[in-house]
């Protein structure tokens, strides 16, 4: 498979998550293992959801569409979005040597994380030969 269709791909998964943390934050805080505590900051929990795994992802996720079109231009770009998943996945990584076991939910968060995060950052690497 060319560069194109791993970012493409990618951005899909990215893009998938953004809509899910836009359209059902509740669920994404299921999802998670997180839960509003209090029910006089439920808005502003439900507000951060849709704020960071909503939008943030929905815009990652639609970039990396854009960019798979032309990989070769936004390589740079490509390999920044690649290289945010793989510190997602050092934080949690972190988190684990400083907080124990996250459970299944946590472990698998990671592999996801890093997961996309190699896919970009190895497509932005081979994007100026493949495009």
């Amino acid at each position: 498979m060319n560069s194109r269709l791993w970012i493409a791909a990618a951005g899909i998964v990215i893009l998938l998550f953004g809509l899910a943390g836009l359209l059902a934050p509740q669920r994404v805080l299921g999802v998670l293992g997180l839960a509003t505590l209090n029910a006089s900051t439920a808005a502003a929990t439900l507000g951060e959801v849709r704020a960071t795994y909503g939008g943030l992802f929905t815009v990652m996720g639609a970039y990396a569409l854009f960019a798979a079109v032309n990989p070769a231009a936004r390589r740079e770009s490509i390999l920044l979005l690649g290289l945010l998943w793989l510190g997602a996945a050092a934080g949690r990584a972190f988190g684990v040597s400083v907080d124990g076991n996250p459970g299944l939910l946590g472990w698998v968060a990671l592999g996801i994380e890093v997961v996309v995060g190699g896919v970009l950052a190895l497509a932005a690497a081979s994007a100026s030969a493949a495009s």
